[in-house]
């Protein structure tokens, strides 16, 4: 897997991609614990809601930009893009330094909500600037080191960030994160990409509204044989809610005294350390173990629901954060199945004119259902105060969505087999 490094612009994207996501985590980290520290002050009953918004802010913006960005990454040079979104980011995060209280939470969500629209940017042009990096036979290898490389960054960057937060402030790791993003900047600067494509429809701001390019992406899909990869990280949405409940056990149930940032952001970053390490093995023990052919991609996918339910299903039973850690890691490993099953699908059939909109399209459904079982597992967690029965109700969640996606799979296969046999 660490051959395709040897390409020099893989390798220019990668660097970028390792300094600004360990930027990123070590920021999150800094953002739950203070957070969690103005959510003690307030009372744990509001714990979910707080930290549901934080998690739909990071994840929304790609339902409202992604049907801009996708036709944007298609049209405009990536590289561009990429740095321009680099360069507002490190801006905005400095931002980060004015929040200081429970009067300031209003700039803290804002400052997220513009950080994450210009992500979008980055992430459409980024998704569709890679294939261009490697050759076809190593496609699968380049997803599979970029998602293991996101994995270890989180693990990492989250590990570290709950060490960081006994020695340095979060304001100091708000300015770690804007210099993450200087820096993946100038290392994007000399990527090369191959000129964009010319599409065959103008760019037209009435078809963005109207979502005409996303539709022209689903169908290109449709017809590629992928839609059902597509659908694949929309059914995985109730995993939203786990990650509300991660943030909800290291604020209260490991966090030993509420209120202290220091003892929050260190649970915390060790359950998303956790988190990160499954997401990085899960992909890679697959590959090893049953190769990549499509057919044993998408059976990974449908093992990852259960894999993640049953791990999570773990957690109530841990009596203490370490095997609570261990539960979590295990469950992540079947998510990245689904994550990087899914992604490498639909990369290997897509054209190169219709990624940027089929990569929005993907994240827009991703992001709309793991928002909403954020929100339903903050809100039942704040009606309940029962973290253990918010945690079984979202793996019954999984499963249910892991079947669902399943079934549609198979009949969305079977007719691209009867309409387009020319194109599997």
């Amino acid at each position: 897997m660490l051959h395709v490094l040897f390409h020099k612009q893989f390798l220019k994207l990668w660097l970028s991609q390792v300094v600004s996501q360990l930027g990123d985590w070590l920021s999150r980290i800094a953002v739950l614990a203070v957070i969690g520290q103005i959510a003690g002050a307030e009372g744990a009953a509001k714990l979910g809601g707080l930290y549901s918004i934080e998690l739909a802010i990071r994840l929304l913006p790609a339902a409202v930009f992604g049907p801009l960005a996708g036709p944007v990454a298609d049209r405009l040079p990536r590289r561009l893009v990429m740095v321009a979104a680099d360069v507002v980011r490190a801006a905005v995060v400095m931002g980060l330094l004015f929040v200081d209280g429970k009067e300031d939470l209003w700039l803290l969500y804002t400052l997220l909500v513009v950080q994450m629209s210009l992500s979008v940017f980055f992430n459409s042009a980024k998704s569709g600037a890679l294939p261009s990096t490697v050759p076809p036979q190593l496609l699968h290898a380049a997803n599979t080191l970029s998602a293991a490389t996101w994995s270890v960054m989180l693990a990492v960057g989250t590990g570290l960030g709950a060490f960081l937060l006994s020695v340095f402030t979060p304001h100091e790791m708000f300015v770690l994160d804007a210099l993450t993003y200087v820096v993946s900047a100038l290392l994007l600067i000399g990527l090369r990409l191959p000129p964009v494509a010319r599409h065959p429809q103008p760019f037209r701001m009435l078809d963005v509204l109207l979502a005409q390019d996303l539709i022209r992406g689903w169908r290109h899909a449709r017809e590629r044989g992928v839609a059902g990869a597509l659908l694949a990280k929309t059914f995985w949405g109730p995993g939203g809610g786990f990650l509300v409940v991660i943030s909800v056990l290291g604020a209260t149930r490991f966090a030993g005294a509420q209120g202290d940032p220091a003892r929050i952001g260190f649970a915390t970053g060790m359950l998303y350390a956790a988190r990160g390490v499954g997401t990085g093995l899960g992909p890679v023990l697959g590959r090893l173990l049953f190769g990549e052919r499509p057919e044993v991609l998408r059976r990974s996918i449908s093992l990852g629901f259960l894999v993640a339910a049953a791990g999570y299903c773990a957690v109530p039973f841990a009596p203490n954060l370490w095997l609570a850690c261990l539960a979590v890691l295990v469950a992540h490993m079947g998510g990245s199945s689904i994550w990087v099953g899914s992604t490498t699908l639909w990369q290997l059939a897509v054209a190169d004119e219709y990624r940027g909109r089929v990569f929005a399209l993907e994240f827009l459904g991703m992001t709309l259902s793991f928002a909403l079982s954020g929100f339903v597992a903050g809100a039942y967690y704040d009606h309940t105060l029962d973290v253990d029965g918010t945690i079984f109700g979202t793996a019954a969640a999984v499963v249910v969505m892991g079947t669902l996606w399943r079934l549609v799979e198979r009949r969305t296969a079977a007719d691209s087999e009867e309409t387009l046999p020319e194109t599997r």
